[in-house]
């Protein structure tokens, strides 16, 4: 039987636990509340602007493909949470679709992924490359990718270790971007999402080597068995890529500057502002001394003055005492 005691401290246990397993929501575009979808554009300008993100690493990524209809290809992120004692992985797809057309009544028109675009029209379009975040907790993962792309399979895993130079979420998002950069524009027998999914999968290799790739189960940039074509600008992308990030680290490193020059400045100011106000307070300190040394003077001279007066008087007493003395010793002279 337990006694009351003994529930509370299990209901303490239980809470403290709850709290523990509850996905965090403490990095936007990472670990948030329900569900995102960015350009991946704009997941960049909001990664960038946060200071958890580079901390938050990738731990894997898959390479996947849809297995009906379009067979579209993506690729899934685990991120993991910057505080090591918390433990939450952040998934991020990402991938690439042709941009909804605006028809007459100026709706949008979703056009369909990869592959399923025939039209001679429609064979170049803007591209949409997005990411979209998902807690990693349970089937919360799988149920979301089922959701938007129907059944799947992982062709290949690429798995970093804590010892490997694995990227951040913040290099991640620049990677994407200048993916983005160099094709804006989806063209179907080029720039699709097979395109897009080998080129972030083998621009993560050669930008970040030490991850450990494991055995491919299928063929990748197939539509129903047939090679689809696609552009190689991995070598460009990576060039691309190491140019804008040693661009943001010199940006970074000059805002670290005049950040540090502005806080010496504020610091100096400080100081300057403290030794006046010391200087101030040390004159005025002097002056209330001075003016106690004048008042403490003068009082000496009155008293001085006060002991002069007595001695006089003590004397001119003491000179009337001598008078009177002598004129009674002539008296008894005479008498005597």
């Amino acid at each position: 039987m337990f006694s009351k005691y003994d529930f509370s401290f299990r209901r303490l246990l239980s809470a403290i636990f709850s709290r523990s397993m509850e996905f965090p929501t403490d990095v936007p575009g990472l670990f948030t509340l329900g569900e995102i979808r960015l350009e991946v554009a704009a997941w960049r300008g909001m990664l960038l602007n946060s200071n958890f993100p580079p901390r938050c690493v990738l731990e894997q990524l898959m390479f996947c493909k849809a297995t009906k209809r379009k067979q579209h290809e993506f690729i899934v992120l685990y991120f993991r949470h910057w505080d090591a004692s918390v433990p939450a992985t952040a998934v991020v797809v990402v991938d690439r679709a042709p941009k909804p057309s605006s028809n007459d009544s100026g709706s949008s028109t979703p056009i369909t992924h990869s592959s399923g675009i025939t039209s001679p029209s429609a064979l170049q379009t803007p591209a949409l490359d997005s990411v979209s975040t998902t807690k990693n907790t349970g089937t919360t993962a799988h149920k979301h990718l089922e959701s938007r792309y129907g059944q799947y399979q992982c062709l290949c895993t690429l798995t970093f270790s804590a010892t490997s130079a694995r990227p951040s979420a913040t290099q991640i998002s620049v990677l994407l971007s200048i993916i983005n950069m160099h094709a804006p524009d989806y063209h179907l027998y080029q720039f699709q999402c097979y395109w897009f999914a080998s080129t972030v999968w083998e621009a993560i290799k050669q930008l970040f080597p030490g991850g450990l790739e494991s055995t491919w189960q299928g063929k990748r940039s197939c539509y129903h068995g047939f090679n689809v074509e696609r552009a190689d600008s991995v070598e460009a992308v990576c060039e691309g890529y190491a140019d804008e990030w040693r661009r943001l680290e010199n940006e970074a490193e000059l805002k670290r500057q005049a950040e540090h020059a502005r806080t010496q400045q504020t610091w100096m100011d400080g100081l300057a502002h403290g030794l006046a106000h010391g200087l101030a307070q040390s004159q005025a300190e002097v002056d209330r001394c001075q003016a106690e040394v004048g008042r403490s003077r003068a009082e000496f001279d009155r008293r001085q003055a006060e002991f002069d007066r007595r001695q006089a008087e003590f004397e001119r007493r003491e000179a009337e005492i001598d008078c009177l003395l002598a004129q009674n010793s002539q008296l008894r002279t005479s008498l005597g």
